[in-house]
């Protein structure tokens, strides 16, 4: 029997059952032919784990449980247990559109250089937006880089772009996650020290994914047809929650870019933090506004994202010359 043409994992850790199903169930209303994709939930070391009447809603999904805690975990084993030629990796708040999955194949189908691509994820808010999101949102899982494809590889020689895939509706060709399975073989001490601890906070294992595939020599995508709505629960949406969340996620980000040689800023001396952050400080007129506050808060993050590499740096080397063959790769 031949493999499916793309396998979705959908990573889950004591999920809101409700959201759940309706992800399973709009995965059930795609319209590529049924034969041609799977459904692999990773339950995550949920407290009550998922059973049959979790999956009604979906005929084709099956669970596997992996009970290491975190994303990186979690896609792994879906990549396990998985055999599609493509894989995509969907969020249990995040609703694929009915044609998803086959724009998805379509896509990948059209430009063969692609190891990595994403698409329009648009919200679905559970409560009011305060006035200052819009600058925010991106924050919440959520883009929309207008009608046109996109596509970008370091040989284009131009500078890393702002629109480059996030885990949700995160779309991998199995070829070039060879690439990222070697990586993490080889690196996962230091993936894990520079990442989340556990799930749900917004951690960058996403962009490694991305990166890495980069690096071996794939590129990366936008397809405006891929279209996905994130659920937005009212505690996303407070001002408390993004100033917890910003400087970390900066943080770590400038250590994956760091670590990948993808960065365009320079290690800092710790010593030196505080009178950058004054300066950011007035640089982005924080006072101004609480967008220009979380502003200066998210360059804060990325400039202690600086100073940990400076006393602790983590370095992935070169770009690879090429992926290694299936066969190769064992986690």
């Amino acid at each position: 029997m031949n493999p499916p043409k793309i396998s979705v994992i959908l990573p889950t850790r004591n999920p809101d059952r409700v959201r759940l199903a309706e992800v399973l169930a709009a995965l059930a209303r795609q319209t590529l032919p049924p034969d041609q994709w799977d459904v692999c939930i990773v339950d995550n070391g949920s407290s009550a784990p998922l059973a049959a009447p979790d999956l009604a809603a979906c005929s084709r999904a099956r669970v596997v449980r992996e009970e290491r805690p975190g994303l990186l975990a979690a896609r792994l084993a879906g990549l396990r247990g998985t055999a599609g030629e493509l894989v995509v990796f969907i969020d249990d708040d995040t609703v694929p559109a009915p044609g998803f999955l086959a724009a998805a194949v379509g896509f990948m189908a059209s430009r063969p250089r692609l190891g990595t691509a994403g698409g329009r994820i648009l919200p679905r808010y559970l409560a009011p937006t305060p006035p200052w999101l819009d600058r925010m949102a991106w924050l919440l899982a959520l883009r929309d880089n207008g009608p046109e494809p996109l596509e970008w590889a370091l040989s284009d020689g131009r500078p890393l772009p702002n629109w480059t895939p996030i885990g949700a509706g995160l779309l991998l060709r199995r070829t070039a996650g060879d690439a990222y399975l070697l990586h993490v073989q080889r690196n996962r001490e230091f993936i894990e020290r520079i990442s989340w601890r556990g799930q749900g906070a917004g951690g960058v294992e996403d962009k490694d994914i991305v990166l890495c595939c980069l690096r071996a020599g794939w590129s990366t995508g936008y397809g405006p047809d891929l279209v996905l709505e994130h659920i937005i629960p009212p505690g996303r949406l407070s001002l408390a929650y993004f100033e917890k969340l910003l400087p970390g996620s900066q943080r770590l980000w400038a250590r994956t870019l760091l670590a990948h040689r993808l960065c365009d800023h320079r290690p800092v001396p710790p010593a030196t933090l505080a009178l950058r952050k004054g300066k950011a400080w007035f640089a982005f007129r924080a006072w101004r506004s609480p967008a220009d506050r979380l502003g200066w808060l998210a360059s804060c993050g990325f400039l202690d994202g600086l100073a940990d590499h400076y006393r602790d740096p983590v370095d992935y080397g070169p770009p690879a010359a090429a992926a290694p063959a299936p066969n190769q790769v064992r986690l």
